[in-house]
């Protein structure tokens, strides 16, 4: 229930905006941007420096936790205004995606005084470089905050060596530094200087990083609790997953992500073969080529016990890899599947509605080019072991109206709520069977279109 006091230090601070303001169009958007019970603000569209000054000018409602300020073209300027100003005091998340914040900008916050009671920064997309990047890892003043996101910045090795000593290193749950240009040379620095025992996730992806460099992030100790890495669009290549698979540093992982890497069947088979990938719960392999081959590995492989999501989209499985996946003993507590691109045709499908492992599944993608005609809708229609299915995509195929009407009277799909068959060549008959199925009566979402 929200505290009548809250309430009214809600009103006060919007009365305070229509009495004050230079834009009339300001008080409209801190009106519409704070929440009923003034624990969030969120402004968007373009802020002047003055407007950013009568908001500093203001004291914050006691009960404010989260600022959102992305897109709003906050400068260096504003933000002084507002890091000197008692908004942020109480603050527990701050979110200036998008905006024209510099090393200058992040030196002002590093001062601010009101953040130590900060959990969450998210600096996503700015003109953050290495001095920037090292003065808010040295910074004093948020002893709380567990995540940051630093993506789409310009760190380099040099900014993320600063993590050395830093007081962030020990409170650092999660670290964003997607497409941050640390390349071989950050991973370098990591291996050297970082060491991080509280981090429990950290994105890596965009970074150039090689086989070589991941190599040496895997020979270090630099984050021996982590439990999510996600290394997607790299150059990591056979080499860096057979390091990875080696690793004792990183035996702890539970998800990895590691889409368009050039990664080929060889990987596969270490990541199968892994004496310390051994806890995996997701894994995503999208856009490599990993081939059937490669599928039989991980799917005939016990470190796939606990997998729980599974992505092996566009890479080259064909129907032996659907197949390999149906008749995998070790993949009984799968959730989610995605196949896409994978021309896996309607024998595959038939592979997949026959398994009686996948009995677990939730959701299963399979758009795009896999080839599916009528027969393989009829097969899925009639999966008697996938009673856990709740969403099924099966766009951009060639099931046409028989493909639809196939699913929309099948009793073995009625509990799904999620349906799509978009791309599909359908006509009104084929649509209209699927919106008037009696049987799919449990769908929130029917994708058609």
């Amino acid at each position: 229930m929200t505290d009548a006091k809250d309430i009214d230090d809600s009103l006060e601070f919007l009365r305070y905006f229509e009495k004050n303001t230079q834009n009339p169009g300001l008080a409209g958007q801190v009106e519409e941007g704070l929440s009923a019970d003034g624990t969030r603000l969120t402004l968007g569209g373009a802020l002047s420096v003055d407007d950013v000054r009568t908001l500093a000018a203001m004291q914050p409602p006691a009960s404010l936790k989260t600022l959102v300020l992305d897109q709003t073209g906050l400068t260096a300027e504003g933000l002084k205004a507002l890091c000197t100003s008692n908004f942020f005091s109480g603050l527990q998340a701050l979110s200036l995606v998008n905006n024209n914040l510099d090393d200058e900008a992040v030196f002002y916050l590093s001062k601010a005084p009101g953040l130590a009671k900060l959990k969450r920064l998210y600096l996503s997309s700015n003109e953050i470089g290495a001095l920037g990047a090292k003065v808010l890892f040295m910074a004093t003043q948020m002893g709380s905050l567990e995540e940051l996101d630093l993506s789409y910045n310009r760190i380099e090795a040099l900014g993320i060596k600063s993590l050395k000593g830093s007081p962030l290193a020990s409170t650092l749950v999660t670290l964003n530094l997607r497409d941050t240009c640390l390349g071989d040379d950050g991973m370098e620095q990591i291996a050297k200087h970082v060491e991080m025992d509280s981090l429990a996730e950290i994105n890596l992806s965009d970074n150039a990083i090689t086989g070589a460099g991941l190599g040496l992030l895997c020979r270090a100790r630099a984050f021996p609790r982590l439990k999510r890495l996600m290394l997607d669009n790299n150059h990591i290549g056979d080499d860096g997953i057979y390091a990875l698979a080696e690793s004792d540093g990183l035996a702890g992982v539970e998800e990895l992500s590691l889409k368009n890497n050039g990664l080929t069947t060889d990987s596969a088979i270490s990541l199968g073969e892994s004496k310390t990938l051994i806890n995996l719960r997701r894994l995503d392999l999208n856009n490599n080529d990993i081939r059937a081959e490669g599928t039989r590995a991980l799917a005939e492989s016990p470190n796939m016990q606990v997998m729980e999501h599974l992505d092996l989209g566009e890479n080259k499985l064909g129907q032996e890899g659907a197949r390999a996946i149906a008749g995998s003993g070790f993949l009984s507590r799968l959730k989610s599947l995605r196949l896409n691109n994978n021309s896996i045709a309607d024998q595959g499908a038939q592979a997949l509605a026959d398994s009686e492992t996948l009995t677990n599944l939730e959701a299963l993608y399979l758009e795009n080019e896999n080839w599916i005609h009528a027969e393989g809708a009829k097969a899925l229609a009639g999966a008697k072991h996938l009673t856990s299915l709740r969403k099924l995509v099966l766009s951009l195929n060639m099931i046409g109206d028989e493909g639809a009407r196939h699913l929309a009277n099948s009793q073995a799909l009625k509990q799904l709520t999620h349906l799509n068959v978009a791309g599909n060549r359908l006509t009104p008959a084929g649509e209209g069977a699927l919106q008037r199925s009696l049987t799919l009566t449990g769908l929130k979402v029917l994708e058609i279109v």
